[in-house]
């Protein structure tokens, strides 16, 4: 906002009534100054010009309106470095002195703790030039209170007592029986513990007993500190007990648990019956898999060859176990994104739960095919009920074909 070049506005314009000579009188009014005991408030959110014709306005108020909720009051100041000051920064710095000050007027909040700490006390410091905050600690020096100034009322005549402090609570005089009991466990170093009068390459130990009073030096003795069947195998170290200090059974027998007790036992003949083997194969391309989210793979692709005992249902895509027993499943598959690149992850299920996965894979649309293997052990409890099926989860909207090749076998195997 600029200032407007007439500091009056006339309540009527003159010379429309009166003609030219009354544009003079006109002039007269608008271009009218305060003289130099007399001034205006300019408003303004920028400094007044007082330069040429507008040197007048130096014996003005100006506020400034830069801020409209807080604005300045500025004046102009002559001398060195001239210019409009806010009359917040005409008293400088360090210039009210002491005697400007009433007394008892400085109240305790207007004093700084700048530089001090909780519960420090202020005084002169030791050349006496200023203040400085020091802690009470620091007032009393070691050695500076004598130990007859102690207060030893109510110690009877002859008991030795210490000076201390037991937990959250003021220094009092303590037995010396409190502080034995106030050490903690272990707290005594075994450098400390006098040894027993008589030494010997045999280890004594630090024990008490039926009818002792004290605790004393004695030998280990088995007969004595082991009770009967108190030494189980834990005791013994792992690896150092030969066969030959086990009682032998008869010949060709096993040892073995009976009734909950350890026992030889003859070696047992156990008939092996022949295991039902069964294996599929599937392979084929499936594609594309359309759009983001878990796709089913190999619906509708046929059984192939070799193959025994297979139960594969190709319409929806799912193999049935005909034994129970262990089944190792081979999944590999040859994939790429269909149109664009892509993100694919092969998911095996038995009986719609998952049972295993790989990481996602990332695919491009024009690369050669990326070959996934899943490899899994599964056991099947329940004959021609537990089905296995293959999934593929695409992470994101694009498509995935899966290549010639790919395939998935299943096998029945004697164990893991």
């Amino acid at each position: 906002m600029a200032l407007n070049t007439n500091p009056f506005i006339e309540g009527i314009n003159p010379t429309a009534t009166f003609g030219g000579y009354a544009s003079v009188l006109l002039q007269l009014i608008r271009q009218a100054i305060p003289s130099s005991t007399y001034g205006m408030i300019l408003f303004d959110t920028t400094a007044p010009d007082v330069t040429g014709s507008n040197a007048w306005r130096k014996t003005c108020v100006w506020l400034n309106l830069t801020n409209p909720n807080i604005p300045t009051v500025n004046v102009y100041k002559e001398g060195t470095s001239p210019g409009w000051v806010n009359t917040n920064v005409i008293i400088a710095d360090n210039s009210i002195s002491t005697s400007m000050i009433i007394n008892g007027a400085v109240t305790l909040p207007k004093l700084s703790t700048s530089g001090g700490a909780a519960l420090q006390l202020i005084r002169v410091n030791a050349t006496a030039t200023a203040f400085e905050f020091v802690n009470i600690a620091s007032l009393i020096t070691i050695g500076s209170i004598p130990v007859g100034s102690l207060i030893t009322t109510g110690i009877p005549p002859g008991e030795l007592r210490f000076a201390g402090v037991f937990g959250p609570t003021t220094a009092n005089w303590i037995q010396p029986i409190q502080i034995i009991n106030a050490l903690a466990d272990g707290s005594i170093s075994p450098d400390l513990l006098a040894p027993p009068g008589a030494l010997s390459a045999r280890s004594q130990f630090l024990t008490a007993r039926t009818a002792d009073t004290f605790a004393t030096y004695r030998y280990f003795e088995p007969n004595v500190d082991i009770l009967s069947g108190a030494m189980n195998g834990n005791r013994i170290t792992d690896n150092t007990l030969p066969v030959s200090k086990i009682i032998p059974g008869a010949e060709g027998s096993l040892l073995s648990v009976v009734g909950g007790t350890p026992d030889w036992v003859p070696y047992p003949i156990i008939p092996v019956a022949p295991m039902t083997r069964e294996f599929a194969y599937i392979t084929g391309a499936v594609g594309p898999l359309i759009n983001s989210g878990e796709r089913q793979i190999f619906v509708g692709t046929a059984l192939g060859q070799p193959a025994v005992n297979a139960q594969w249902t190709a319409a929806s895509g799912q193999y049935k176990a005909l034994n129970t027993g262990y089944f190792k499943i081979t999944v590999c598959i040859h994939a790429k994104g269909s149109t664009l690149s892509s993100d694919l992850q092969i998911r095996l299920k038995k009986n719609g739960t998952l049972i295993n996965q790989t990481n996602l894979v990332s695919l491009a649309s024009t690369a050669t095919n990326v070959p996934i293997v899943l490899t899994h052990v599964e056991k099947v409890v329940s004959a021609n009920t537990d089905i296995f099926t293959l999934f593929g989860y695409i992470q994101d909207i694009h498509n995935v074909d899966i290549l010639q090749y790919s395939s998935i076998t299943i096998e029945r195997i004697d164990t893991i």
